[in-house]
Parts: C-alpha cells; structure tokens; sequence
C-alpha cells in the first residue's frame, strides 16, 4: 500500500470532516454575523443550530455523513459506482433522521421504486449532491474527465439543474487533486474545463473576483455584494434576510476561490472556509478535501483537531457499520484497497481490448 496515496485520501476525508465541524456553527449565517457572533473561528466549538447532527465538539453533519454513504458503496463495489450501487447504501444503511429535506425527499423517491438515475429531479435547490462527491474524485484519482461523468450521474439520486452539475465538477477537482503532479493551478484547471456552461460562468465571475480582491477578507465582502445569488437576482425581492440558501452553484465556486487564495493550504482553507458563511461547513469541507488531497493528512498542522474529530464520530460509525473501530482513517485504507481493485478491472479491460484489436489473420 502507499503510504504517500493513503496519506491524500486520508487527507481527503479528515480534513473534509474538519472543515465540516469546524464551520457547522456558521451554516446559514452570513460573514457579518459570524463576526458579532464569534469574532472569528478558528478552533471547533459546539454547535446547536444543525438538528441532524449531536452538536458536540468536532461532530461532523450530514456533509460527511452522506459523503460515508458514497464511501461504503466504493468499498463494496471495489471500484468505480453507478447510481444504483448507491442507492442500494441508501435504502439499506441510510438514516434519514440525520438528513435535511432534499435528501429525505430522494431517500423517499428511492423507497417508492423511483430509479436512482433521476430520483433527484425537481428537487429542493441545495448542495447536498456536492457534499456527496469527494469520494467519487477518489475512486477516480488522476482521471477528472471520468470523475466528472460518474459524478454526474451519481448526483442525479438528491440533484438537478446545475445542483446536479456542480456535484460533477467538485468530483473533477478531486481527482485531479490525487494525480502525481497535481497543483493548485492543475486543479482549478480541470474544474474549470469540467463544467457545464451556468457552472462554468459562475466559475469563471467567482474567479476573477477572488484574482482581482486584496485577500480573501476582501473578497468575501466582495462577494457577498457582487455575486450573491446573481444567477437569481430578477426573480428575487432583493434583501439580505431574503436571500436562499447557498447550492452548488455558489459553494463549489466559493470552494474554488478559497483554495486559490489560500494557495492550497489546507489549515487556512479549513479556517477560511467556515469564517466565509453561508453553507459553511460545506464550504470548509470541500475545500479542506481539495487541499488534503493535494497535500494529505499529514499537511494537518493540528494533530488535535483530527483526534478530536475522529473521537467524536465512533457513535456514527458504530451507527453505520457495527463497527467501534471504523473511523476515517479506516476508510481510507479501505478507499485505496477499492483503487487496487479499479486497477485490475482496468488491467482487464486492457486485455479484452487488445484482443479484439488484434488483426485478423485470413483464412
């Protein structure tokens, strides 16, 4: 086993549950009233405004719990997964009482026999495909073109539109974050270049700002008057205590932002992330997996903050898999084993293929 990949996806899932219980006391908040509130975050502290999570110091919500889900049905597949791997996880390990509404509605859709390719269509606008998807990236590390297309598709059990879309494109990021030779640059590039067009756009406006913004203080004010909600501004009667809440088209390019100006350092992201607002522990969640890919677990300045976190969650692993000793760490060896099965089906589809390319000799 590499110690070097395992210690990327581990990366990928620690830091993911960090960034997630480390900004679970801003969600919903916006970055002004984080600052009357907190001052700033910058260590875990409990939380009470998430009613699906125990609210405990370094509990993680439903952003990971769902993300353990996509994880198990890896695992078990032992490789790449089509929406109907996932469903099976959902309808035999799921519990919906830790879930927000989007996610119930899909679990509903799949009990009532709806398919899993399209059980999210006109659901409730959210991110909650997204924060589904940083497994997706790692089944397919170093390959974001087919992260993209299974993301998709995956997200089609709790997404649609451009919620459906975005899911994709953080899939994209991911992989390309666990390539070899994998940067900040490399990554935004491949998000970039997978993307559908409205998430391409909101990729690109969210960009420049964070390229044209004097940190990334200044690009949260910034944003929050410039781009918020853009995509939806006519239809809304514009005040702040109106706006929806963030979906995947703001928090996967918010993501995007903040690794960029934090240059992919993944204690900054984890902080930045939740002192940023809105759907906070997404935001520092997904960042913290983009930056723990690229860097791994060891890139971790606070070896507490993982302790923490992996203590505070035996009651969901135990919950999920029977199991006191499963944790993240756990998982990710589990991850890496599943890529060295992917490996060997490749291996083998190399071999039919060159079979059937052969040349025919004449008879």
């Amino acid at each position: 086993m590499s110690d070097h990949l395992l210690d990327r996806i581990y990366g990928c899932l620690i830091a993911g549950a960090i960034g997630d219980a480390l900004g679970a006391p801003a969600e919903g908040l916006y970055y002004q009233q984080i600052r009357e509130r907190y001052g700033r975050i910058d260590d875990l502290m409990p939380y009470d405004n998430v009613a699906y999570s125990a609210g405990h110091v370094g509990a993680v919500t439903d952003d990971t719990t769902l993300k353990h889900y996509i994880c198990l049905a890896i695992v078990r597949k032992g490789g790449r997964i089509t929406p109907d791997d996932a469903a099976q996880v959902w309808l035999n390990d799921l519990n919906p009482e830790r879930f927000w509404s989007p996610d119930q509605i899909a679990y509903l859709k799949l009990k009532a026999g709806v398919s899993p390719w399209e059980a999210g269509r006109g659901n409730i606008p959210s991110a909650c495909a997204t924060m589904a998807m940083v497994p997706v990236g790692i089944i397919n590390a170093g390959n974001p073109q087919q992260a993209y297309q299974d993301g998709y598709c995956i997200a089609g059990i709790n997404g649609d539109g451009f919620n459906r879309e975005a899911p994709a494109t953080l899939a994209a990021g991911v992989a390309a974050a666990l390539a070899p030779d994998a940067s900040v640059e490399s990554v935004l590039a491949a998000m970039t270049q997978h993307s559908a067009p409205l998430v391409r756009r909101a990729i690109d406006l969210t960009l420049n700002l964070a390229h044209k913004s004097r940190g990334i203080g200044d690009f949260t004010e910034r944003f929050y008057i410039e781009l918020l909600d853009w995509w939806s501004r006519p239809k809304l009667d514009w005040r702040i205590d109106h706006l929806p809440q963030g979906t995947s088209i703001e928090t996967v390019p918010v993501v995007m932002a903040l690794f960029y100006l934090c240059a992919g350092d993944v204690n900054q992201c984890l902080v930045e992330g939740a002192n940023f607002g809105r759907d906070a522990d997404a935001i520092a969640s997904l960042a913290g997996a983009l930056a723990g890919g690229l860097h791994g677990a060891s890139s971790i300045r606070r070896q507490d903050w993982i302790e923490i976190v992996e203590q505070a969650n035996r009651d969901f692993f135990e919950e999920v898999e029977g199991n006191p000793n499963a944790n993240f760490h756990v998982m990710a060896q589990r991850l890496v084993n599943a890529l060295r099965q992917e490996r060997q089906n490749t291996q083998q589809r190399l071999m039919l293929l060159d079979k059937l390319l052969q040349p025919v000799t004449p008879t």
